[in-house]
């Protein structure tokens, strides 16, 4: 991966200089650099220890890795996109949703012909989409039309980016109290830190459906979107890697420091430890 890291680089340098050293944007560009080497090394642990991914080739191997490694390359671009917003608007543009940075890692890497490869392109372009709206693409309905060999790499490639990334995200959000510092929560007011479950987020949640990231209004709504990724999870190695590393028991502490009713707190207990169960069995 010594080439691919150097690409990297170049994108994250490139954004570093042209975004001041004490810009949230410029913090915001060096985790998502360090998150880039996370999902790597997080899907590499899954290549090798998921049961659904033990025949793949080299080939599939490489593609994968690159696609892991690239997954957030756009996220630099679109840094210095909100950085030059917020000094126009003067305020912080964090939550914008103005910039797709899948779409913009695509560009990237369709322009670079070593990685100009659908199974990194489609990986990139909706790794960070609700799956919902990946099946509703015009590139998932192209991909349908493929040789089921052919198609299958492209989307197990893509549910291994989108587990890895999960986990490197739950890794960094349980020992450094991620979601305590990134811009969602920066934004909220003493009231929404603490405040209960809103409607949209609760009943999604309970739906068993992945929360919305749009619907979030409190605390309590960001943490039971993160429980929520257990319903995204595509491989059982996840799914257990997810109990093994107590993220549930984190997460349900996150919850404890709201003001959510005693009957949501424990519904959202049991379907947890139900989900346990059923992997376990």
């Amino acid at each position: 991966m010594k080439m691919e890291l150097t690409e990297l680089k170049k994108h994250y340098r490139q954004a570093a200089a042209k975004i001041p050293h004490d810009s949230f944007y410029f913090e915001a560009n060096n985790h998502k650099y360090r998150h880039s080497i996370d999902v790597l090394h997080a899907g590499q642990e899954l290549l090798q220890d998921t049961p659904e991914l033990a025949n793949v080739s080299a080939d599939f191997k490489i593609q994968a890795q690159r696609a892991l490694l690239f997954h957030d390359i756009g996220r630099f671009e679109e840094n210095i996109r909100r950085y030059e917003s917020e000094l126009a608007q003067h305020e912080l543009s964090a939550l914008s949703n103005t910039y797709d940075h899948g779409l913009i890692g695509y560009e990237i890497l369709q322009n670079s012909p070593p990685y100009n490869d659908l199974r990194i392109l489609f990986a990139v372009r909706y790794h960070g989409k609700m799956m919902s709206e990946v099946k509703q693409s015009p590139m998932w309905h192209e991909i349908e039309k493929l040789p089921p060999e052919q198609a299958d790499e492209i989307k197990k490639i893509l549910y291994l980016v989108r587990d890895a990334d999960k986990l490197a995200n739950l890794r960094v959000q349980k020992a450094q109290h991620h979601l305590r510092q990134d811009a969602f929560y920066k934004q909220l007011s003493p009231e929404a830190v603490i405040g209960p479950f809103s409607a949209l987020p609760k009943e999604q949640f309970f739906a068993e459906q992945t929360v919305d990231y749009t619907n979030l209004k409190t605390y309590a709504d960001r943490v039971l979107m993160v429980l929520s990724w257990i319903y995204d999870f595509n491989y059982r190695r996840t799914k257990q890697l997810f109990f093994e590393h107590q993220y549930d028991a984190y997460l349900l502490g996150e919850l404890q420091t709201c003001k959510i009713t005693p009957s949501d707190f424990k519904a959202v207990q049991n379907i947890l430890e139900n989900f346990h169960q059923n992997i376990t069995v």
